[in-house]
C-alpha cells in the first residue's frame, strides 16, 4: 500500500535532504515551502504524515503550527511531526495540543531521522 508524506520547510536543501532520506519503495514524499503550497497539495492528495518546520517565510514565525491546525482540520487521522530550531516548552505544548504526534528540535541529527523513520513505521506510514 502506497503511503504519502509531506515535508514542509522554507529551506530547499532541507526539503531535498528529507525527501532523499524518507522516500523508499512504497513511500512517496512531496515537499512544500509555504502554507499556500500546503493548501494546494492537500486539496489534491491525502497524506499519511506531514513533517513541518515551525518557521516558514511568513510573518508569525509559527507557520508550522498553522500547518498542523490546517492538516488536522482536513484529515484528523494524518500524523503530524513538528521540527524547529526555535522550540521551547510552550511551542511543544501547543504542537501537541493541535494534534502533533511528535516534536523534535533542530539540529536534526541522523539519529533523529532514524527516530522519524521508526515513528512513521509505527504510525503505519511506511
Amino acid at each position: 500500500m502506497q503511503k504519502h508524506v509531506l515535508v514542509v520547510d522554507d529551506e530547499t536543501t532541507i526539503l531535498l535532504a528529507f525527501k532523499k532520506l524518507l522516500q523508499t519503495p512504497g513511500v512517496y514524499v512531496d515537499t512544500a515551502e509555504s502554507m499556500e503550497d500546503v493548501k494546494i497539495l492537500l486539496a489534491d492528495k491525502y497524506y499519511d504524515a506531514v513533517i513541518a518546520d515551525l518557521r516558514l517565510s511568513g510573518v508569525s514565525g509559527e507557520e508550522g503550527l498553522e500547518v498542523i491546525r490546517f492538516v488536522k482540520e482536513l484529515n484528523p487521522e494524518t500524523k503530524c511531526i513538528l521540527i524547529t530550531a526555535f522550540g521551547n516548552q510552550e511551542v511543544m505544548s501547543r504542537a501537541y495540543d493541535l494534534g502533533a504526534a511528535f516534536y523534535f528540535e533542530k539540529p536534526v541529527s541522523t539519529n533523529v531521522i532514524n527516530v522519524i523513520k521508526d515513528a512513521l513505521k509505527n504510525l503505519g506510514v511506511s
